[in-house]
């Protein structure tokens, strides 16, 4: 049994013009699935409460941005104190009621794995519009208001779950994560990202960061290099899991999967398929048949239609090859006019869900080693 969390909602709480996140997401993906003759059969999403949002964020900075939604304007002093209102974090229906709802719909998740886990052989809650993985306890960051993943993790944590992983798939390396349990041994952070060395958030996501305190040991760093494939991708995935859930031997898997890794995204330097979610939801699955999923990136919302409804149809036991691609479903992807993603698209992304596989030659082993040697003898 799987449960998605999702909401129509979404439509009406986006970003302004010219920002990344202007895009359709979890509608689209919906919209989708419905056009290609499966039944999504979601949960509404609700919003997260004051005392969810505390469990993380303060309260000064929870009050900053309901004044800035209230006002639909930021003052000098919000914005310089809690970047509200800049440029990368602007002032919109998605900086506080889209974020109350995805929130919300991470903690809803987490609900619902309590409430599943112990009597479900397999049981995977999904919520695509989380994954915020950016956004600090008093500060926005990185296009993210509300830490969600943070938040969900420490509503587990208060109902007596100790050993928590947390895997981020996403292009950019998730921060705001990092700092909130970097020094935690209840929470082992892993994640694949672009290097800090050429992609935001630039000066966090190196390797030697491996924790501090209690928590030393329990932040694995993977920063990859620009243009690799899905086999290197994968590899590095398979052999992380391995020294990380050896190590740590969690109780919960919660994994952020950002689809902005994939070549089609603007804001990535990789050059992946969508078969590399295929793939990671395999390996998780080799370690465990219950798990958190929330979403994340995704700036061209023609690769991120196809790659959420994939993972998501995946999960349902519905294999690639058993979808077809109806008229009403080209026709929906086609509808969305972004011209500026175009150059960057296959010619029959529109006919297929399942990219043509961007596999090739391990080229980072030695690479890796490296990384996983600060890893394999701390205990």
């Amino acid at each position: 049994m799987n449960i998605l969390i999702a909401s129509e909602k979404y439509k009406e709480l986006r970003y302004p013009k010219n920002h990344p996140l202007r895009v359709p997401r979890v509608s689209l993906m919906l919209n989708y699935i419905k056009a290609l003759g499966f039944d999504p059969n979601y949960i509404e999403g609700r919003n997260a409460t004051i005392e969810e949002l505390l469990l993380f964020h303060t309260k000064d900075y929870i009050d900053a941005l309901i004044e800035a939604d209230t006002n639909m304007k930021s003052s000098n002093y919000i914005r310089e104190k809690y970047s509200i209102g800049t440029i990368e974090n602007p002032i919109s229906a998605g900086m506080w009621k889209g974020s109350l709802l995805a929130t919300g719909s991470s903690v809803q998740a987490a609900e619902y794995y309590i409430k599943n886990h112990i009597t479900s052989k397999e049981f995977v809650s999904f919520n695509p519009a989380g994954g915020m993985h950016h956004a600090m306890k008093s500060r926005a960051n990185g296009f993210c208001f509300l830490n969600d993943p943070v938040v969900a993790i420490k509503y587990l944590l208060n109902n007596g779950f100790k050993k928590i992983i947390y895997i981020d798939l996403d292009a950019h390396h998730p921060d705001g994560v990092q700092e909130a349990f970097y020094d935690s041994k209840d929470v082992f952070l892993l994640s694949l990202h672009q290097s800090p060395e050429y992609a935001f958030p630039f000066k966090v996501g190196y390797q030697n960061e491996l924790g501090t305190g209690e928590g030393f040991g329990y932040n694995m760093n993977i920063p990859l290099p620009q243009d690799i494939n899905d086999s290197e991708f994968v590899y590095a995935l398979e052999k992380a899991m391995e020294i990380a859930v050896d190590k740590f031997a969690p109780e919960v898997f919660v994994v952020q999967m950002g689809v902005d890794a994939l070549k089609e995204d603007y804001l990535s330097k990789f050059n992946l398929s969508n078969n590399i979610y295929i793939k990671a939801i395999d390996v998780i699955k080799s370690y465990t048949k219950k798990f958190i999923l929330l979403g994340g990136g995704g700036y061209n919302p023609i690769s991120l239609a196809r790659a959420w409804s994939l993972i998501w149809l995946y999960l349902e036991g519905i294999k690639p090859e058993e979808i077809t691609i109806t008229k009403e479903a080209k026709e929906l992807l086609k509808s969305i006019d972004y011209e500026d993603f175009d150059e960057l698209m296959e010619d029959d992304i529109y006919d297929t869900i399942l990219d043509k596989p961007r596999e090739g030659s391990i080229r980072i082993k030695e690479y890796l080693e490296k990384i996983f040697s600060l890893h394999k003898f701390i205990i």
